[in-house]
């Protein structure tokens, strides 16, 4: 019984809209941030340490203040959805813009 009380735990349709909501705040922060780490000059490790420490923040803001400490309402895999989900795209993302900013600012160094 509990298996038919867990398929209908969720509403698909609302499912997929936080899921593209939150695909939609990580692409868009990673080109906040790619853009920083461009002009900031970072290069190498450096950069890719700053993608991991804003990917930890702006996850934390989302399972904080966003699904106020409980994701499992809101997503099928609770903070895995949150974590783990649109990682390579954004770092994709990120890489493109920063090395796009970093081309543009330090053109001539």
């Amino acid at each position: 019984m509990a298996e038919q009380a867990d398929l209908y735990k969720y509403f698909e349709p609302t499912v997929q809209l936080n899921t593209l909501a939150l695909s939609n705040i990580h692409t868009l922060t990673s080109w906040g941030v790619g853009t920083a780490a461009g002009i900031l000059g970072l290069t190498g490790w450096n950069g890719f340490i700053f993608f991991l420490i804003n990917w930890v923040v702006i996850s934390g803001l989302v399972f904080f203040v966003k699904c106020k400490g409980k994701p499992s309402v809101y997503f099928k895999s609770g903070f895995m959805d949150i974590a783990g989900s649109t990682v390579m795209n954004t770092l994709l993302s990120y890489v493109l813009v920063w090395t796009l900013m970093h081309a543009l600012v330090y053109v001539y160094d």
